[in-house]
């Protein structure tokens, strides 16, 4: 059976969205970009496409959306190299090679706009709010980032740079030997409106090497430099990021082998030698680390949940606004078409 893997483009973050939707097309010698507003039917379309290719049996990339998990921003089939994705806000995509790589698929003129117009009012009002219950979590987020960084603060000075080079070393003597691919990047985790959701069954590979850490340790350090030499390699690798703090790495894919923090899979197991004595002492400290790391993130989902109610509103002025026979006939034009 063809393998389905669930991943996010996007993630909400303590710098804001951040997207790697870029690194998608990166790789897609077909893109269809939809627009449209709110409810308009893009993920519904998405998720029959991802079901098209399932039933030829070919691998599917299903990437869910940081903002409703339940919703998706793109769909990706490596095999044919097809990716069809939501080009709207807050991932504004357009065409690089309009017609000759990448197409837009507008589902905006299955809408009546007079009937819209005449609301103008409510739903500027309605995307204010939304914009504020975001702009809210990730004030939380921020925070919650700068308590977990005094965390990896305190494992820092408990590992002795020579025990960190170490690892580092073993690690990268891990790495297989590849043929030749690209560099990608994704989260497998994102922090949602249900709290932060894992899709780490996207990380199963042949071979895991799993990293035993406290939380608030920085992985990225160990992690960094396993990828630097993939790159070197040449191979192709995966970089998936925090989801609290994109610019850093919570797990790498190279080649055959994930080096990863999850112990979801059969692997060899690597845990950083550190001073037991100095971490007894920091104790209270980081259990207050984290717990006022845990409580800023639940207040930033309660957040993300605000604003998703205020989006469900926002989503019903499009939904009474929409001509769903026509919506039909494009869907069908386009499942006809689909390579």
């Amino acid at each position: 059976m063809a393998r389905t893997r669930h991943l996010f483009p996007g993630g909400n973050t303590a710098a804001g969205f951040v997207g790697f939707f870029e690194s998608l097309r990166r790789k897609a010698l077909r893109t269809v970009i939809l627009k449209g507003g709110p409810g308009v039917g893009k993920s519904t379309l998405m998720g029959k496409v991802g079901k098209h290719y399932e039933r030829l049996g070919l691998e599917t990339e299903v990437y869910h959306c940081s903002g409703d998990p339940d919703s998706l921003d793109a769909v990706a089939v490596p095999a044919v190299g097809f990716l069809i994705l939501d080009g709207t806000a807050p991932h504004i995509v357009d065409p690089a090679l309009p017609g000759a790589r990448d197409g837009i698929l507008n589902l905006g003129v299955c809408l009546d706009e007079e009937q819209l117009v005449r609301q103008g009012e409510e739903i500027a009002a309605l995307n204010r709010e939304i914009a504020g219950c975001y702009a809210q979590a990730y004030r939380y987020l921020r925070a919650a980032l700068a308590v977990r960084q005094d965390a990896a603060a305190v494992y820092d000075a408990a590992l002795p740079e020579k025990e960190k080079r170490a690892l580092q070393r073993e690690l990268v003597a891990l790495l297989p030997a590849a043929g030749p691919g690209g560099e990608s990047h994704a989260f497998c985790q994102a922090i949602t409106w249900k709290g932060v959701v894992q899709e780490t069954d996207a990380l199963i590979n042949e071979t895991a090497c799993c990293l035993d850490v406290p939380w608030g340790f920085d992985v990225d350090a160990l992690l960094r430099p396993v990828w630097e030499a993939a790159g070197r390699q040449g191979m192709a690798c995966c970089a998936w990021h925090d989801p609290l703090d994109a610019g850093k790495f919570g797990h790498v894919t190279a080649g055959s082998t994930v080096f990863t923090t999850a112990m979801l899979m059969d692997g060899a197991v690597f845990a950083p030698d550190m001073d037991e004595n100095a971490l007894r002492g920091e104790a209270s400290r980081l259990a207050f680390d984290r717990a006022a790391c845990d409580l800023l993130q639940t207040q930033a989902v309660e957040a993300l949940s605000q604003a998703k109610q205020k989006h469900d509103a926002l989503e019903r002025y499009y939904i009474d606004a929409m001509d769903y026979d026509r919506l039909e006939e494009i869907k069908g034009e386009l499942l006809e078409s689909l390579p």
